[in-house]
């Protein structure tokens, strides 16, 4: 039986170094790194598959929320024009049930509080308008605008000290502030406390030291001026409840 040579070419091939380049290699990555990624590949691959499937997901759902933002402003739009309440209110219901999670669902619910207001139902209108207020980030401009319809609706249904509550959280609110101190200044000459009221319109005029509204301040220096002359200083009623 002869001996297999040393020198033979299948002997050599098994002893030359392994002189193969793959794509890591071509990436000049570092050996170390090398080593890692191929020890470590099924791992990677799964984790690579994870982040392209939450990539997707995220398209989706962002696809998905465009969609639903721009059917719900769609229905809205076509229930406001209708004339007939009843029909109004069917189609705004059906905003708020299917596109729930949209700003159309929001201004819907607005408008249905609307409704119950001129319609004299300002307890069913208070506690949408609060709804609204409990499920908006406090920075959303609609917050205020809404718990302005809010403290008028509490005003108008005689319930004082819930108005005046949400007036003295709407002092705050940019846009808002005179408004609340007129109606805060309306509603304590309304319960008879000359006191308070003097109160709200000093501050008032404070605040507009430093703006251009000669009328306004005119104004409220006249209602100062029947309160210190113990006269009635402005109707009970609440300004117009704005949409």
């Amino acid at each position: 039986m002869s001996t297999q040579s040393l020198f033979s070419k299948k002997n050599i091939q098994t002893q030359l170094p392994d002189t193969r380049r793959g794509l890591l290699e071509e990436l000049n990555l570092p050996p170390g790194l090398i080593t890692y990624i191929r020890k470590n590949a099924r791992i990677l691959q799964i984790g690579l598959i994870c982040v392209a499937v939450l990539i997707l997901t995220w398209i989706f759902f962002d696809y998905y929320t465009e969609m639903q933002e721009k059917k719900g402003a769609s229905l809205l739009a076509s229930g406001m024009q209708i004339e007939s309440t009843e029909q109004r209110v069917e189609i705004l219901e059906k905003v708020i049930k299917d596109y729930g999670r949209t700003d159309a669902a929001r201004w819907s619910k607005l408008e249905l509080a609307h409704l119950d207001y001129k319609e004299g139902r300002f307890e069913a209108a208070a506690a949408k308008y609060k709804e609204i207020i409990d499920d908006l980030p406090a920075e959303n401009s609609l917050a205020p605008l809404t718990r302005l319809n809010l403290a008028q609706t509490y005003e108008q249904a005689g319930q004082y000290d819930q108005a005046i509550i949400q007036y003295d959280l709407l002092k705050k609110a940019t846009g808002f502030t005179n408004q609340a101190y007129l109606a805060l200044g309306r509603i304590y000459t309304v319960k008879e406390d000359p006191v308070q009221a003097r109160k709200a319109y000093e501050e008032l005029l404070k605040s507009l030291e430093d703006t251009a509204d000669p009328l306004l301040i005119s104004q409220v220096e006249a209602k100062l001026a029947s309160l210190g002359a113990d006269k009635e200083v402005i109707s009970s009623q609440p300004e117009e409840n704005k949409e």
